[in-house]
């Protein structure tokens, strides 16, 4: 299979959950090579998706005031750089991300493929919120920023989503990525064993530099970077860890309702502005 971000020529790495890792012979991508497109969407991130357990959430809703400060974090962070504006939310789920945007002045859109999600975002919290993937997105809309939080790890098309973000970004506008480090001492330490290996639901494992050197060739500057804190609820951790383990006994001792710090070392967030 060729690689998803620069088409070139890929080789077996080895499987993860039964699917197959592969990394690009030129860049260095690491995707699960599954022939992924719209259908993928609807039927990984349903509602299973975010109440189910499993490699998503056991109850996404729960976290809902951490990911509402997350939104607020990110906003603070890049205010040096771009302090308000039009953004567009990908991968919005319920929304929380983006109203923490708002609490710090920014105006704007959600896509979320869920439209059980979705619609929670529209009723709950007030905020416009579109049905569907970046990948099949269609608007005259126009952005000063595009937020991908936990995002582009998850895309069928990157090579398609990113192109699509350029063109819907003002000029001067930014894009502002959240995903996991696969190059991360971590990720070297527990290799095919690193707990973010669980495809189907996520189909890319990007490095800093990898990143980086891709959305250069695509038109954008990294302007700023770096490794973000994180929490989780304790039901989120045992979801993940019994997807990875199974019904391990230790697991129930993992409290559900106590948030645990993520290691941000698996982490990192990249703002982009978009080149002149």
């Amino acid at each position: 299979m060729n690689c998803p971000l620069c088409r070139s020529g890929s080789q077996f790495a080895f499987a993860a959950k039964g699917f197959p890792l592969h990394d690009c012979e030129v860049c260095g991508h690491r995707f699960a090579a599954i022939d992924a497109g719209a259908g993928h969407v609807s039927g990984t991130y349903d509602d299973q998706y975010f109440f189910g357990g499993g490699a998503g959430y056991s109850d996404y809703c729960s976290e809902s005031e951490m990911l509402r400060s997350r939104g607020r974090m990110y906003a603070k962070k890049i205010a040096p750089f771009i302090a308000s504006g039009r953004i567009l939310d990908v991968g919005a789920a319920a929304g929380f991300v983006l109203k923490g945007f708002a609490d710090e002045g920014w105006k704007g859109v959600g896509i979320e493929p869920n439209a059980t999600m979705a619609a929670m975002g529209r009723d709950s919290l007030s905020l416009d919120m579109r049905v569907g993937s970046l990948e099949s997105l269609a608007t005259n809309d126009r952005f000063d920023l595009i937020s991908m939080i936990q995002v582009a790890a998850h895309f069928y098309d990157p090579e398609r989503a990113f192109a699509i973000a350029h063109d819907l970004l003002n000029e001067g506008g930014c894009l502002l990525i959240e995903t996991w480090d696969r190059s991360s001492k971590l990720a070297r330490i527990f290799g095919r064993n690193w707990h973010e290996y669980s495809p189907p639901s996520v189909l890319h494992w990007y490095s800093k530099g990898g990143l980086k050197n891709y959305l250069e060739t695509v038109g954008f500057d990294q302007i700023a970077g770096g490794r973000p804190s994180k929490k989780i609820s304790g039901g989120h951790v045992r979801s993940l860890l019994r997807y990875r383990l199974g019904d391990a006994t230790i697991l129930k001792l993992i409290p559900e309702k106590v948030n645990f710090p993520y290691p941000s070392e698996d982490l990192f967030w990249a703002l982009f502005r978009k080149r002149s």
